[in-house]
């Protein structure tokens, strides 16, 4: 089974415990102002566009000129853009088998087992590609390889479900607080998000929930307490993590020809994170750390 990936990080040590194979699926339903990683939010393949690099050979004049950035590239497209001499042009996405996907990671595992680490699927949104997530956390499992999922939490409860015999650990995104704020900053509401959570928990899952913060934008005091209170009635989640803005994804979007959304440019203060780990920390006795 093929699925669209956008990346695979070696040797990861944030994204599940100890040492892991993560894979970075392509496609998500949701549009957060944010997001870090706007590469990964359509299915398709996409090309990028760096002005500055291009020495106007005219490689890639025939296959691009008449096409919108954004239009879906094709196969002579795609090779194309990765031959680009001076890498003016690049993919992002490469259609790849479930079978590629844990033959690398079983290439890994003995870092895996010393550690305690595995393999994690993470995105863009990986129950987007939910038979491809599925048939990955399988064939991995049958060779003996852990597996955590990093999810937004936005997918039916039938394939979050079905993934639940193969993975040891979800980490799950929670953005916002109130249906209204989470629908202008991610573009939907946050009642199927919430049921899933309570689901999974109610299953016994474990589950770290992870919370981006930007200042400014979702770090209210409000938004602060109900993460602390949400990780303190729910049972199985182990740990909140703070996950502090990082504002490098601001080129992506000039890369890809998009208009790059009201968000600030610069890192959060460390005095800001420090609040925002005390401020979570008031109201749950579980783990509030910064990976």
């Amino acid at each position: 089974m093929n699925g669209t990936i956008l990346d695979l990080e070696h040797f990861a040590v944030h994204d599940g415990p100890g040492i892991r194979l993560v894979v970075f699926l392509k496609g998500c339903p949701l549009r957060c102002r944010w997001c870090h990683t706007p590469e990964s939010q359509s299915r398709d393949a996409e090309i990028t566009f760096q002005k500055e690099r291009c020495i106007g050979c005219g490689t890639c004049r025939r296959l691009f000129d008449e096409l919108p950035l954004q239009k879906k590239a094709d196969e002579a497209r795609l090779e194309r853009a990765a031959g680009c001499p001076a890498k003016a042009r690049n993919v992002y996405g490469r259609e790849i088998s479930a079978e590629w996907v844990v033959a690398e990671a079983v290439k890994e595992k003995m870092f895996f087992d010393e550690s305690g680490g595995g393999l994690t699927i993470s995105g863009g949104e990986p129950l987007f590609q939910p038979e491809f997530t599925l048939e990955i956390l399988r064939l991995a499992t049958e060779k003996g390889v852990r597996c955590c999922i990093e999810t937004c939490g936005y997918a039916s409860y039938e394939s979050l479900k079905a993934c639940l015999t193969y993975t040891e650990l979800f980490l799950f995104d929670y953005k916002a607080t109130g249906d209204e704020v989470h629908r202008q900053l991610t573009g939907v509401d946050q009642t199927l998000i919430l049921k899933n959570l309570r689901q999974l928990n109610a299953e016994g899952t474990r589950i770290i929930l992870r919370c981006p913060l930007i200042p400014n934008v979702n770090d209210s005091d409000e938004h602060l307490k109900a993460i602390g209170a949400l990780a303190e009635e729910l049972e199985h989640v182990e740990a909140v993590h703070v996950e502090p803005y990082n504002p490098m994804a601001i080129g992506k979007y000039e890369k890809l020809a998009r208009a790059i959304p009201e968000i600030p440019r610069d890192f959060p203060a460390a005095e800001t994170i420090q609040r925002w780990l005390e401020g979570i920390r008031a109201y749950t006795h579980k783990n509030v750390i910064q990976p």
